[in-house]
């Protein structure tokens, strides 16, 4: 019965994310600030990327939770860490009785609608997608690597995305710790194509010379995450985020026209164990 309300809830938190508008989350908070305590949850308020590529930014809202069990397994709420405004939930099935994490994915892509920049906002509109997957990781004393492999289950962008990740965690005192984490992410082609892609439609519209976007590496980056708890129930939070863009994703009008291939995200949370 506690197993299905931590279900439960974990479901609710992510109804919840996908209500808010411009709304996303942070893996690097929910899995490394999240590991120690039963339950973790946290709301933040930050920027981000008005859309991936950009070079403007948007305040939003970032929920995130996280619930561990005795056993070891967990389910969390977070996001992805790269330029991407998306939102992850994802459970853990293994016990610790293995350095091996394993499970299902659940992911929330938002809408790429009336964004600042002109150009884009003439574009046809790239509805928000519903992504499916499962991941893998692997943790010892302070290092973990994980990685993801989601697919459109929306038929909205139709393609695939795999996330490669990997954190360092540095114990600074026994309130204070900060995670330095890297990621890299592939993309294939039907997903570059929709939300890089520039087609014969939206050059009339927009202006930019048509595009065409195949798979491949699309970005990379490094994040500082930093937590630091007032006593054992409340802390606060915060994580910068660096992506660059690459290849394919580099090249496109939407980045190399009118974007930016740096992109930053940054947050500070309130956050809160049970």
């Amino acid at each position: 019965m506690e197993q299905m309300k931590s279900v439960t809830a974990g479901i609710l938190l992510l109804a919840g994310t996908v209500a808010v508008s411009n709304a996303f989350a942070y893996s690097e908070i929910a899995d490394e600030v999240g590991q120690q305590g039963r339950g973790f949850v946290g709301l933040g308020v930050g920027t981000v990327p008005d859309y991936e590529g950009s070079d403007t930014h948007k305040g939003t809202v970032a929920p995130f939770g996280r619930y561990n069990w005795a056993s070891g397994r967990y389910i969390s709420l977070g996001g992805t860490a790269n330029a991407e405004r998306a939102a992850r939930l994802k459970l853990n099935v293994l016990t610790s009785d293995t350095a091996w994490e394993l499970g299902p994915v659940l992911q929330y892509r938002t809408e790429r609608d009336d964004v600042d920049n002109n150009k884009v906002d003439k574009m046809k509109k790239v509805d928000a997608a519903t992504e499916a997957g499962a991941f893998l990781g692997w943790k010892a004393d302070r290092l973990s690597l994980s990685t993801t492999y989601v697919t459109d289950v929306s038929d909205e962008h139709s393609g695939n995305v795999w996330y490669f990740n990997g954190y360092y965690d540095i114990p600074v005192d026994e309130q204070f710790r900060l995670t330095l984490g890297a990621h890299m992410t592939w993309a294939s082609d039907d997903y570059m194509e929709t939300y890089f892609g520039v087609d014969s439609k939206d050059s009339a519209r927009s202006g930019f010379s048509k595009y065409k976007a195949s798979s491949g590496i699309k970005d990379t980056g490094l994040s500082l995450i930093g937590h630091y708890m007032f006593n054992k129930t409340w802390g606060m939070a915060g994580v910068v985020n660096y992506s660059r863009m690459l290849n394919d994703a580099e090249d496109s009008p939407l980045v190399k026209k009118v974007g930016d291939e740096n992109q930053l995200k940054a947050v500070v949370a309130v956050t809160y164990a049970f």
